[in-house]
């Protein structure tokens, strides 16, 4: 409230000044005060305020950022004929409302409007200047945020993937390997190497095609189905002109590691995974079977991907809960 005050107070005074910057030097001093100052303070409001409207609304259609140049012509071209047609029209009332004489042209208009053309144009110019570098600078500092959120994704999914609980698992199932199918230990032991070495190959990465995640992700249900055997089952559906498009490295696994934390799985009632194509997006789905034992979820791996997906498109990250089934919706990009 008292910004809006502050900013009614600063546009009020420059609109004083301006008027009395365009009566000084194009009326008699004796004419200084007549009634017609209201009328210029208001062509000056309107010419303002106008010009005002077009740029908020092409900070919405095309703001700088996104194509500076066809942003600084459509402004320009747009505020030429906004400016002209309204100080023309403001103007012939004026001098109507002064004279009564009929004409369209005369001469106190020949002699202010130019120079009231080029005077819009200068400010003009210099608001431009200013709106495209604060743009610049908040875009600078939105580059500054990715990285740094960037980072911080890239330790959590390495953290995802190392942290004791899936080392201690993995290990306890291999030692029964050992002694009971060296063969298979071997195996294993294979898969878990692949797992960590896409974790190590993609942790700069911003996107990855979908064959890859898909390629990664069938190591790491490997593991997870040496564990839990026939008490998780897994279908996939995805489109073979799809597995070019990209999408965030390992978010699939976070994902399917949510589901099995999250939900209750045994061979009498074994979880299904269901991981499909629709559209121009990839879709992991599950029912929802509650674990007596699970925390709460803090929800931080699907805000994270939420985040992250922000970055690189519009199309949002989709997540639904029914009650009876939980589904993952991830927009697929097609990298240009």
């Amino acid at each position: 409230m008292k910004n809006s005050r502050i900013e009614i107070v600063n546009k009020l005074g420059i609109t004083i000044a301006i008027t009395l910057f365009f009566k000084i030097v194009f009326f008699r001093l004796d004419e200084f005060l007549d009634w017609d100052l209201v009328f210029i303070a208001a062509i000056v409001l309107i010419i303002w305020q106008g010009n005002e409207s077009i740029d908020q609304l092409l900070n919405k259609s095309n703001p700088w950022i996104v194509n500076a140049k066809k942003r600084l012509i459509i402004q320009s071209m747009l505020t030429v004929v906004y400016t002209s047609i309204t100080l023309f029209a403001l103007m012939y009332i004026l001098h109507q409302l002064r004279f009564g004489d009929g004409r369209v042209i005369n001469r106190k208009m020949i002699e202010i409007f130019p120079p009231a053309i080029l005077f819009t144009l200068a400010l003009l110019a210099i608001k431009i200047g200013i709106e495209f570098f604060n743009a610049l600078k908040n875009s600078l500092f939105e580059v500054e945020k990715y990285k740094t959120e960037s980072i911080n994704a890239q330790l959590q999914n390495l953290k995802s993937q190392l942290n004791p609980h899936f080392l201690f698992n993995n290990l306890s199932v291999l030692t029964s390997l050992v002694y009971k199918n060296q063969d298979k230990a071997a195996f294993f032991i294979n898969e878990l190497a692949k797992v960590y070495r896409y974790v190590l190959d993609t942790k700069n990465a911003e996107l990855v095609p979908l064959q890859e995640e898909l390629e990664f992700l069938n190591h790491y249900i490997y593991l997870q189905k040496i564990r839990f055997e026939d008490s998780i089952l897994f279908e996939f559906n995805v489109e073979e002109h799809k597995k070019n498009d990209f999408l965030l490295p390992m978010c699939l696994q976070m994902l399917v590691e949510n589901t099995i934390q999250h939900n209750e799985t045994s061979q009498a009632n074994p979880l299904k995974v269901l991981i499909y194509t629709h559209h121009n997006t990839l879709i992991i789905e599950n029912p929802i079977l509650p674990r007596s034992n699970v925390t709460n979820s803090t929800k931080t791996g699907l805000k994270n991907i939420e985040q992250r997906y922000s970055f690189f498109t519009d199309e949002k990250v989709i997540i639904e809960n029914n009650g009876v089934i939980f589904k993952v919706t991830l927009p697929l990009i097609q990298k240009k």
